[in-house]
């Protein structure tokens, strides 16, 4: 994903959620996974595409905040280490 270069930490965590899916060719979708310990993951396919399934019914702030965490790790993009105690399950394939 060549945007993944240029794309910094200030932008990730502050572009609208909306736009930034568009921008990394990314769709959020609704995992089957309902264990409070599941926060989601990240699969990026070979011809690009990202996949980001989460569990439906967490908060929008929470929802928010792992689709971007999740994408940062994804794309390789520096950030603070996850909180202790969330596992974020990035997948490349």
């Amino acid at each position: 994903m060549s945007l993944a270069a240029s794309l910094s930490p200030d932008h990730l965590m502050s572009a609208p959620l909306p736009d930034l899916l568009v921008e990394l060719d990314a769709e959020l979708y609704d995992s089957s996974i309902t264990d409070r310990t599941f926060f989601g993951c990240a699969i990026q396919r070979r011809d690009g595409h990202v996949a980001l399934a989460m569990p439906p019914g967490r908060d929008e702030v929470e929802r928010d905040t792992i689709a971007r965490m999740l994408l940062g790790k994804l794309l390789g993009i520096q950030m603070a280490p996850l909180p202790r105690g969330l596992s974020a399950a990035v997948t490349a394939g």
